[in-house]
């Protein structure tokens, strides 16, 4: 592992640990989006705080602080893995970051993200995962819960050699649903019109 590359994995970090629903709230106006709603600082609560352009807004934020140190190592011929494992430190800093005590969102649209970059062909496929699962079971953690266990076993079957980096993303994004989890085996997880897992 050279320099450059371990400065990029610090770099996905910080630049995941930027808070897109904090930030456009701010710009905005809204709520601190860690205090109401679900308090998650996420897109699908900052939609619900200030309407529909407001989550657009937060969900691009995600999408660009996720890409662009992904692509930035990408460019530079550090091939598909490495871009993986900038990746999964984006969702980790979005999941805990640094900048706001380390309470962040769940993580979704940033899996989503990185899983369309690397393996533009899965895009698609965990979408459809995605929306499939919600429509069957109405509610947007479990769609979210399943996808990531998904993401590896997809990865196995046609990337085989990103299966490591696939698990350790799925990982993050798992661990960051364990009140999900938990509410689930209660039976208290709220429907779809209700949940805030992104």
């Amino acid at each position: 592992m050279d320099l450059f590359f371990s400065l990029s994995l610090i770099f996905g970090y910080l630049a995941g640990s930027i808070s897109s629903a904090i930030l456009v709230c701010r710009l905005f106006g809204l709520p601190d989006p860690r205090t109401i709603g679900s308090c998650n600082p996420g897109a699908t609560n900052v939609h619900r705080i200030g309407g529909r352009w407001m989550g657009f807004f937060t969900l691009m934020g995600d999408f660009l602080k996720t890409a662009l140190p992904m692509v930035l190592v990408y460019k530079l011929d550090y091939g598909r893995e490495a871009s993986l494992w900038v990746g999964v430190m984006a969702v980790i800093g979005h999941c805990f970051p640094i900048y706001f005590s380390f309470r962040g969102g769940k993580g979704v649209a940033s899996m989503m993200t990185v899983v369309a970059l690397v393996i533009s062909s899965f895009a698609i496929l965990i979408s459809g995962t995605w929306l499939l699962t919600a429509y069957t079971f109405g509610r947007s953690s479990v769609a979210s819960i399943i996808t990531s266990i998904v993401i590896p076993i997809y990865g196995y079957h046609f990337k085989s050699e990103l299966f490591v980096p696939l698990c350790a993303l799925s990982a993050v994004v798992l661990i960051r649903h364990k009140s999900n989890i938990a509410n689930l085996l209660q039976g208290k997880e709220p429907a779809i019109e209700e949940n805030h897992s992104l």
